[in-house]
């Protein structure tokens, strides 16, 4: 199955997903005013600092968005690898086949638009603009890929 952009919505979510991920790599061109400084490296359910560590261990965030997005890339070329958890009927693989592409693409949106938003605020902590992270947002992002997903084996099974 050839899975080009297949509509402008579609090429869209394509086009902010590769700007997200862009612009998780912008905060490192002013990594070096924090040399010495103790910044954050991890948050706690609440949003609060709750490990610091160097300067140099805030390049891992947009390094793991670049691995999130290459991988989920290529899940986007191989639809038919996606788990099913029943077995499904021809008609329910050929849905899958062709609409499995729509699910990575989406899902690759809420991620890359999730670690815009840990990137921005791990970096806004380091830089003493902020004291801790808002959780509504980590929050948001993952309850849209939740119902991204549970609206695409909805429709796959009703559809099987």
């Amino acid at each position: 199955m050839n899975t080009e952009i297949r509509n402008w919505p579609h090429f869209a979510m394509e086009m902010l997903s590769i700007l997200l991920l862009i612009c998780c790599f912008i905060p490192l061109l002013k990594i070096g005013q924090l040399n010495g400084a103790e910044v954050p490296i991890h948050v706690d359910a609440t949003g609060a600092v709750d490990r610091t560590g160097k300067a140099s261990d805030l390049i891992a965030m947009p390094l793991m968005a670049l691995f999130m997005f290459v991988v989920l890339s290529v899940a986007e070329r191989f639809p038919k690898l996606i788990n099913a958890p029943k077995k499904l009927s021809e008609s329910g693989k050929e849905y899958m086949a062709a609409n499995g592409w729509k699910l990575m693409r989406e899902l690759k949106l809420c991620t890359m638009g999730l670690m815009f938003y840990l990137t921005y605020w791990m970096f806004a902590i380091a830089y003493g603009k902020a004291e801790e992270m808002p959780i509504w947002g980590f929050t948001v992002f993952i309850g849209a890929m939740l119902i991204i997903m549970i609206r695409f084996y909805y429709r796959l099974y009703n559809y099987n």
